[in-house]
């Protein structure tokens, strides 16, 4: 595969990918009332998985690359005080319990994603393409077999 079209297919996973581990990470540890008690385990585990996945080496780098920055800058943001104040003003869109959630992202899911994203992206070998394939070197030939010399010819004796 092309670097390019590597490059591109990380790109549209780590986009994909973004809002799903975020969505596992925030409602993975909440107390979700008309859920069932495996649902908010079984959204942890799976944002975990994606990361995993994102993270692994046969990936392009921006699959990682992506949502990292994505999370890290949602925990920077919400460790400068930067959050979204807006959504705790009375009519917000939120109910208590999705910002419970989102409060739930940003003080754990977000950091520990982000940088362990991150740091999976920041390896050179994962950026360069993958070398060619080598080729198969070539079937040896058979060896010629050298052609026996002929006889010597027979001694012809002498009369001396």
């Amino acid at each position: 595969m092309r670097n390019g079209v590597r490059h591109a297919l990380g790109a549209g996973a780590g986009l994909l990918a973004t809002p799903l581990v975020a969505a596992g990470f925030a409602y993975g540890h909440g107390q979700l009332r008309s859920a069932p008690d495996w649902l908010p385990l079984a959204a942890l585990a799976g944002a975990a998985l994606l990361v995993g996945v994102l993270s692994g080496s046969r990936l392009s780098p921006l699959a990682s690359l992506l949502p990292g920055l994505a999370l890290t800058g949602l925990a920077v943001t919400a460790a400068a005080r930067l959050d979204l104040a807006w959504l705790r003003a009375p009519g917000a869109y939120l109910t208590g319990e999705q910002l419970a959630g989102y409060e739930r992202l940003v003080s754990f899911g977000a950091p520990v994603a982000g940088c362990v994203l991150l740091a999976a992206s920041a390896f050179p070998s994962r950026w360069r393409a993958r070398p060619a394939a080598p080729e198969a070197p070539p079937p040896p030939q058979p060896e010629k077999e050298t052609p026996v010399p002929p006889p010597l010819p027979k001694r012809i004796p002498s009369r001396y």
